[in-house]
């Protein structure tokens, strides 16, 4: 019901009947001494109560879940299963450790999925996943265990044809009044204002910053973007190599942009989030991989992996 908001569609997904529904909502609410939905024209909305009680009931099914896969795995030739959710982004500068960690993780099976920005970090809170890579957190996603994997270096991508294309790098005091594609801001909030403020030190004009929606499916959409002219993106070096849009040159920041990626879990953590944890801090330091050195902050030591 408080997918659909209506009644008659929950029922219809459920195959029972609407009244039967209704009635089983409302021996729900009088069990709680609380009202779940308000019941207007316009169908069904939750009330404070009634978001609580959703928020509550997802992380219970999937511990529900989550029991049943622990014990199917318990045979002895089964390996412990792990979610392991990847911030957008976050995927391609770690694409060869996350392509091995199949095989490398030993006695565990990793599902890797990919996740909108921050939504990542609300799946491990939630209990939708065991651990999570992500940019870095805001304070108000710091309530969980993690340590930063690194830094991962950023640049800007421009038009062929931009005035400023032929440098062999960008000061970002040369960007001035240019106007910015960015991803979107509420999925991105750990990173989002960093590399505003490091591109645009000189402050955002009206109008200056091009949110691309799109991203949310992959780089790809900004740029194309950058491709059509809309403005100059920031990005992670190297990446644009590997995606097919013509017509964009990438170039190197001056200052350089480094923006940290962590990896998140909950405490406490099982033995199989563990290695899969120290796998990607170990993965991290390849000299392969584009991930600076990590720079530990007291809460990481604290965390005691």
């Amino acid at each position: 019901v408080a997918e659909e908001r209506r009644f008659a569609a929950a029922a219809r997904r459920l195959h029972i009947a609407a009244p039967s529904l209704s009635q089983q909502i409302r021996a729900l609410e009088r069990d709680l001494h609380v009202t779940l939905f308000d019941r207007t024209s316009r169908g069904a909305e939750l009330t404070p109560a009634g978001r609580l009680l959703v928020e509550r009931a997802r992380v219970i099914m999937t511990e529900v879940e989550r029991a049943r896969q622990d014990v199917r795995s318990a045979g002895p030739d089964s390996r412990e299963q792990v979610a392991l959710r990847v911030s957008t982004l976050a995927e391609r500068a770690l694409d060869g450790p996350l392509r091995q960690v199949g095989a490398a993780v030993q006695g565990v099976e990793v599902v890797v999925s990919s996740s909108p920005g921050d939504d990542a970090v609300e799946s491990v809170r939630q209990g939708r996943a065991d651990a999570a890579v992500v940019w870095q957190r805001p304070p108000e996603h710091r309530d969980l265990d993690g340590v930063v994997l690194g830094a991962v270096l950023w640049g800007v991508v421009l038009p062929e044809g931009h005035r400023l294309a032929a440098r062999a790098g960008i000061p970002v005091a040369a960007i001035g009044q240019e106007p910015v594609v960015m991803f979107p801001f509420p999925p991105f909030a750990g990173i989002w204002q960093r590399a505003v403020d490091h591109v645009l030190p000189g402050g955002v004009e009206p109008g200056q910053i091009v949110v691309e929606r799109d991203l949310i499916n992959g780089p790809e959409a900004m740029l194309r973007a950058v491709a059509a002219g809309s403005g100059l993106a920031p990005a992670i070096l190297g990446v644009t190599a590997h995606l097919a849009v013509d017509g964009i040159v990438e170039r190197p920041l001056d200052p350089p942009l480094l923006l940290d990626l962590e990896v998140v879990w909950r405490r406490p953590a099982r033995t199989a989030v563990r290695r899969l944890v120290e796998y990607l801090v170990a993965a991290a330091d390849d000299p392969d991989v584009p991930v600076t050195a990590p720079r530990r902050r007291p809460h990481e030591e604290a965390a005691g992996l």
